[in-house]
């Protein structure tokens, strides 16, 4: 083959290189926002649901955080981790927002928590890295709870709520969510790898 020839088949192959690595980039942006838009939707809606919508929203949203780990990767769960957290917060009209709001950065590491967890166990056992994600999530987020309301002056009435909502049903919520998450990638199959 000619150096010409030769020249012309790199050129060929580089152009399908680049552009098999934009499409997988396509694929991650489109897939990370559609999933964060879901998990803003859950959050929407769990307002109309009354007191007690963290068991219905919890569960949908630590799902959403391990199908957009398992579809994207650790960046993609980790920057819904974050953002559905904050948008949550801003959103909310309640009395006990603006503490929320505060505590959200404790929410957000909870939820990379999970997410971390689970793409480091994913290849050996989903089941295993929701098992320990939940455990170090619900840990996080109860001493969070804990320390936050006792050193930055929330008064009694919040304290009880926040207490309420970042201690045991941390950990049922993740483990729905994560059994939830579980089936959807087991339906999912192949189609949910990012590379395909």
């Amino acid at each position: 083959m000619s150096g010409k020839n030769r020249g012309k088949e790199n050129i060929k192959y580089n152009k399908r290189t680049v552009d098999s690595m934009n499409n997988v980039k396509v694929r991650y942006m489109t897939r990370t926002g559609m999933l964060l838009a879901l998990a803003i939707v859950f959050q929407m809606m769990g307002r109309f649901l009354g007191p007690n919508n963290n068991y219905i929203v919890g569960p949908l949203i630590n799902a959403i955080l391990l199908v957009s780990t398992a579809a994207t990767g650790v960046w993609g769960g980790i920057a819904i981790s974050v953002i559905a957290p904050y948008v949550s917060a801003f959103t909310n009209k309640a009395p006990i927002a603006p503490f929320i709001l505060s505590f959200s950065p404790f929410i957000a590491l909870g939820n990379a928590i999970i997410v971390v967890c689970f793409y480091l166990l994913y290849k050996k056992s989903k089941v295993a890295g929701v098992a320990v994600g939940a455990v170090l999530k619900f840990a996080f987020l109860y001493a969070s709870v804990t320390l936050f309301t006792r050193y930055f002056s929330v008064p009694d009435n919040f304290a009880k709520v926040m207490n309420a909502l970042f201690s045991w049903p941390q950990l049922l919520t993740a483990v729905i969510g994560g059994i939830i998450a579980i089936i959807v990638i087991r339906l999912l199959g192949r189609n949910i790898e990012l590379n395909r």
